[in-house]
């Protein structure tokens, strides 16, 4: 089949500190088997290793490919939403695929797998797969979506789940899909990966590839996931983010899923109680709602840590 000119696929890379891990990306993406032309923007947010330089020889190797943007001051601390600003702008694909630089791609035919999807499947805004989650630290991996067959994500599926049911670097969507955003995209920073997979639920249908073509580095050296299991505080503001996140996902759906949210914020809630239990929840009005199991768990912990 000959190759298409026209860019059908734009895939972004978000790139900070990831000298150890860049190559990998960079491979994963390069050796993608298509039959349509695909581009590859690789955003890096003025690393202070050697990250830039081995995107650079990846542009220069690959010109047509790897479009590097080199920042020479760091974005993201000045408070700038990168891919609105520096990457949505500039894609030129039909279609866009997302992986952060110190994950990667164990797939050569996962474009091609995803395009064939959505092509075939105009109801569909979205197709994503699942993704091998290594832990750094120790070499262990897990599985990151708990869904185990192909198929269409029922939204209600991703309204209660505490944690994402796929991983970001498994997306795969149609444009069009978000040059609109919602306003709760804009609500928390730091969540960002959840209010895309909300804003395209919400769109339509998300197809589910049960095959691992994508692997998720947990815990590296400047990571979320890193910081998260290390910072009690990162993660209290954490669980504050995802509850203001649904609350607004709440009225931007008109309240239609209000159920399903009110449960998964409760169940966020209480993950935050347990982490900082303080006896003026019990004048929350969702402490109530808890089972008693629940309360009693927090009610002690409370007490405990008063003494």
């Amino acid at each position: 089949m000959d190759m298409v000119e026209e860019i059908m696929v734009s895939v972004y890379c978000l790139a900070y500190n990831h000298e150890k891990y860049i190559k990998d990306c960079l491979e994963g993406f390069v050796k993608q088997k298509t039959n349509f032309k695909y581009e590859v923007i690789v955003h890096d947010d003025a690393s202070t290793d050697n990250t830039a330089n081995i995107i650079k020889e990846y542009a220069d190797r690959y010109p047509d490919v790897i479009k590097p943007i080199l920042q020479k001051e760091n974005q993201y601390s000045q408070g700038v939403y990168i891919i609105d600003k520096f990457i949505e702008p500039i894609l030129k694909g039909k279609y866009v695929a997302i992986c952060e630089g110190d994950d990667y791609w164990c797939d050569m035919h996962k474009l091609q797998k995803q395009i064939d999807i959505l092509e075939n499947h105009p109801e569909y805004v979205a197709c994503v797969h699942q993704t091998k989650a290594v832990n750094s630290s120790t070499g262990e991996f897990s599985l990151c979506s708990k869904l185990r067959k192909s198929g269409v994500i029922e939204i209600e599926k991703m309204l209660l789940d505490r944690g994402p049911v796929y991983h970001t670097s498994s997306l795969f969507y149609r444009k069009k899909a978000l040059e609109n955003k919602p306003d709760f995209c804009y609500i928390v920073k730091g969540v960002s990966d959840y209010s895309t997979e909300f804003a395209l639920a919400l769109k339509g249908y998300i197809y589910y590839i049960n095959e691992v073509m994508s692997v998720y580095r947990q815990f590296t050296e400047s990571s979320w996931s890193l910081k998260v299991r290390d910072n009690i505080l990162v993660k209290e503001k954490y669980y504050q983010d995802m509850i203001a996140l649904l609350k607004a996902v709440n009225t931007y759906s008109k309240y239609k899923y209000k159920d399903l949210l009110d449960k998964t914020i409760l169940d966020f809630k209480y993950q935050m109680w347990k982490l900082n239990p303080q006896i003026s929840v019990l004048k929350d009005d969702d402490f109530s709602k808890l089972s008693l199991r629940k309360k009693i768990k927090i009610i002690m912990r409370s007490i405990l840590k008063k003494n």
